[in-house]
């Protein structure tokens, strides 16, 4: 086999090899981070039950407990409003 020939057949097992490479691909993740989860259940039976779930994030736990206080005060005024809505008595 001449020289030429053989290096025409090691280009193309070359070029051949680089084809069948797959492509690296750099995704950023944005789910990092601290996540807090509170849920308050109020009452007991069926239609006597209040429900808020409140969920807040941040990049640090510290920043997670930052925006769950503010949470926490906004979900304290939304259960006292929840609270003063109460079902129609039909003995009325």
């Amino acid at each position: 086999m001449s020289e030429h020939s053989q290096q025409s057949r090691t280009n193309a097992e070359s070029t051949e090899n680089n084809e069948r490479q797959t492509r690296t691909e750099y995704v950023e993740r944005s789910d990092v981070g601290v996540s807090l989860t509170v849920k308050l259940k109020r009452g007991t039976g069926t239609r006597d039950q209040d429900e808020v779930i409140a969920k807040a994030k941040g990049k640090t736990l510290e920043d997670a407990r930052e925006d769950m206080e503010t949470l926490r005060k906004y979900i304290h005024d939304l259960a006292e409003d929840a609270r003063q809505i109460q079902p129609r008595d039909d003995d009325e």
